[in-house]
């Protein structure tokens, strides 16, 4: 595994943590001004909501499984993983794929 990809998703496992999500101080460091996230009901969601929603989410554990990395230019690297969700408040698993774009800034 190579260094980049071994920091990306390293990054990803950090914004997948039940504790730093729910923990809208530490995980803001981490998404981007504009940040943009599509959930699965197609819906748009900007860096302050997100933020406001996770903080009063029910902690979930999540899995990354079948993760890849992709350059797009010295700067930017787009991830793509299949999350595996485990709810702690019913015994339910929920898989999903995702994909982040990473940007190197400042």
């Amino acid at each position: 595994m190579s260094s980049l990809t071994e920091e990306l998703l390293e990054l990803e496992k950090k914004l997948v943590d039940p504790e730093l999500r729910s923990t809208p101080e530490k995980l803001a460091p981490l998404l981007a001004d504009d940040f943009i996230e599509f959930g699965s009901g197609g819906h748009a969601y900007d860096k302050k909501r997100v933020l406001f929603v996770l903080k009063r989410l029910a902690p979930a554990e999540i899995f990354i499984e079948e993760f890849r990395v992709i350059n797009v230019c010295d700067s930017a690297a787009l991830v793509t993983y299949r999350a595996c969700t485990e709810s702690t408040r019913a015994s339910t698993t929920h898989y999903s794929l995702r994909s982040s774009l990473w940007v190197l800034r400042d």
